[in-house]
């Protein structure tokens, strides 16, 4: 390829994500088995897939935004729910006003996401939009017990007397 020109390159760093909250977006990035697409351009690599899935966290509460997304003068964004919560940038403090970020919008559309609970054993893939309504079924999501206090042991003996 010629100087200054652009190559692809895949890596394979981890298969476990999740988007939703913080301390499982931070175990993910530090995973061994996370997918990356990386492209360098000009001896600079930037690592596409993430920097693309990390544009889409909101700063305020860290789950994956879904439109409308909103974004502050200077162009950062945050979701509709924390939008609607704070009155300035948690990134820059400038005041927020009413304005849409039709392009990461449009980007968003086009990606296809790993289930939250993949970091518990759901290995499935979605598009963007389609992501919320299996998560909401999923067969990994955490579950709270009906009888909380006890423990699965005790309760299967209960209720095989």
């Amino acid at each position: 390829m010629t100087s200054g020109g652009s190559t692809y390159e895949s890596k394979i760093e981890s298969r476990n994500a999740d988007y939703g909250i913080a301390t499982e977006s931070v175990e993910f990035r530090a995973s061994p088995h996370r997918k990356v697409s990386t492209l360098n351009v000009s001896k600079r690599g930037i690592a596409s897939n993430t920097a693309v899935h990390e544009l889409l966290e909101c700063p305020v509460c860290m789950n994956v935004m879904y439109p409308p997304i909103h974004q502050c003068p200077n162009g950062h964004t945050l979701c509709s729910k924390c939008q609607s919560k704070v009155r300035c940038c948690p990134i820059c403090r400038h005041e927020l006003g009413n304005i849409r970020c039709l392009a990461l919008e449009r980007v968003a559309e086009s990606l296809e996401l790993p289930c939250r609970y993949q970091i518990l054993g759901c290995q499935d893939i979605f598009p963007y939009h389609g992501r919320l309504r299996h998560e909401q079924n999923c067969r990994f999501r955490p579950y709270n017990c009906p009888y909380p206090g006890l423990n699965a042991l005790s309760l299967v003996i209960s209720l095989s007397l």
